[in-house]
């Protein structure tokens, strides 16, 4: 019996994991990169960063979860929910993208490219230009706020939320249920996969995530980077560890995703977080060598 257009899109490519594979490296490449550097020029410049109280971090967690569910479940209005969605998402580029890029290329340029990205994201609304820009803000915000963390807080903070995203996904259901309003509105706080390459010049509304897309959501990616760069004060090194370690929960992740008889979305967080902890472990066992 032939398949079915509905089966055939529900099938997914084992070759998608390789644009996942670069999206997620890149990001925490970058993040890592940007905050390695910005380091530097902290202590060149004599600038002390203090820590995040880990109950502050979890609070305008909970505050930010609270605003997308009060769009996504509680205002009817399609334009006025799409228009703060897309706020939301700008403000977020704007401000990683601004950290990062000023970092590497001075305010000026800096200021005058992520104007550019995000002119773009307006006007194209496409896979490609949307997947720039989650890029440049969760590098950003992974490396100013990771180089404000403790890789022990990171570490409980990591278990936490990925007991959250399984809750989310498996029992309340919520995250699937942000995820489809943010893609109706084309202004998602995810990175958009897709399985060829010709995927990438598709707009974002019409992304389906389980079919010819994969949806990974930007807390999969940024919290294995605020581990990592919380431990560049020990060394590069050992960030570039976690990041490793942290691929290999990506994986896993991919691994479970396609290996599932009913085709559902899953929690990617436990995996990604347990082996990017388990890099942890790594490096304090190589301080002893």
């Amino acid at each position: 019996m032939p398949e079915s257009q509905e089966d055939k899109e529900k099938k997914v490519n084992p070759r998608i994991f390789f644009w996942e594979f670069i999206l997620f490296s890149s990001t925490l490449l970058l993040g890592i990169a940007t905050a390695f550097r910005m380091s530097s020029i902290f202590r060149i410049q004599n600038i002390s960063v203090s820590p995040i109280e880990p109950w502050k971090f979890i609070l305008y967690f909970i505050i930010a979860t609270l605003i997308v569910l009060f769009l996504a479940f509680v205002i009817k209005s399609s334009p006025a929910k799409g228009k703060i969605f897309k706020i939301l998402f700008v403000f977020s580029v704007f401000w990683g993208g601004l950290l990062v890029l000023d970092i590497w290329l001075g305010d000026i340029l800096g200021l005058f490219l992520i104007i550019v990205l995000i002119y773009f994201w307006f006007k194209k609304s496409n896979v490609l230009v949307h997947n720039l820009c989650m890029v440049f803000a969760i590098a950003g915000v992974g490396a100013i706020v990771g180089l404000r963390m403790q890789p022990e807080i990171m570490v409980i903070l990591l278990g936490i939320f990925s007991i959250y995203d399984f809750i989310a996904v498996y029992k309340t259901k919520h995250m699937q249920k942000m995820a489809k309003e943010m893609i109706k509105h084309g202004a998602v706080l995810a990175l958009i996969v897709p399985q060829e390459r010709e995927g990438f010049s598709g707009k974002i509304k019409e992304v389906k995530a389980g079919g010819k897309f994969l949806v990974l959501g930007g807390g999969d990616i940024a919290f294995p980077l605020l581990l990592s760069v919380s431990l560049l004060g020990q060394g590069i090194i050992y960030a570039l560890i976690v990041a490793v370690f942290s691929l290999i929960g990506l994986f896993l992740s991919f691994i479970i995703f396609i290996k599932q008889k009913e085709r559902r979305p899953i929690p990617a967080l436990p995996p990604i977080a347990l082996f990017s902890i388990l890099g942890f472990l790594f490096t304090k066992i190589t301080i002893f060598w």
